[in-house]
């Protein structure tokens, strides 16, 4: 049986770092192909960074060419404020994604924990420790939302659709 090579991006969405993750599968392999954090400065206008945002991700996945995109679905915060801008943020990557025809595949934290971990409420440390042995990682420590990033793009690529 012949695999096909998928690649998957994964966003971990916010304003200030936003996280991604490029991972390709191919056949029962994952492979971690880049990652990083995406910055925006506070003394811009919300409407600039979400612009910076978009401008970003649309050269990201130009570049990177993925067929998938896995991302957080937005979940209940204890910061109104916070969850209206993480909303805004998540309407700019699911709106590039669909611009460019890529699979949208959303997940809740909980969901993300029991991918990676069996386990829905493990711990950031312990996400990062599965991932270690799911997929290559950098010797160097990442940052949060870079490894969030690579677990929602992990995540993404666990679900098989059918057509």
């Amino acid at each position: 049986m012949a695999y096909s090579v998928q690649r998957i991006l994964g966003i971990d969405p916010g304003i200030e770092r936003l996280g991604w993750g490029l991972i390709e599968k191919n056949g029962g392999k994952y492979l971690r192909i880049d990652s990083g954090v995406k910055k925006t400065l506070k003394t811009k206008k919300e409407s600039e960074r979400l612009w910076e945002i978009h401008q970003f991700l649309d050269e990201l996945i130009q570049k990177t060419k993925p067929r998938v995109l896995g991302t957080e679905k937005l979940f209940f915060a204890k910061n109104v404020k916070t969850a209206l801008v993480i909303g805004e943020v998540r309407g700019v990557i699911l709106a590039v994604a669909q611009k460019h025809g890529l699979t949208i595949r959303e997940f809740s934290p909980l969901e993300v924990k029991s991918a990676i971990c069996g386990y829905g409420h493990a711990t950031k440390k312990n996400v990062a420790e599965m991932l270690k042995l799911s997929i290559i990682m950098p010797k160097n420590r990442l940052l949060d939302d870079e490894t969030d990033a690579l677990a929602l793009g992990l995540c993404a690529a666990f679900i098989r659709t059918f057509p």
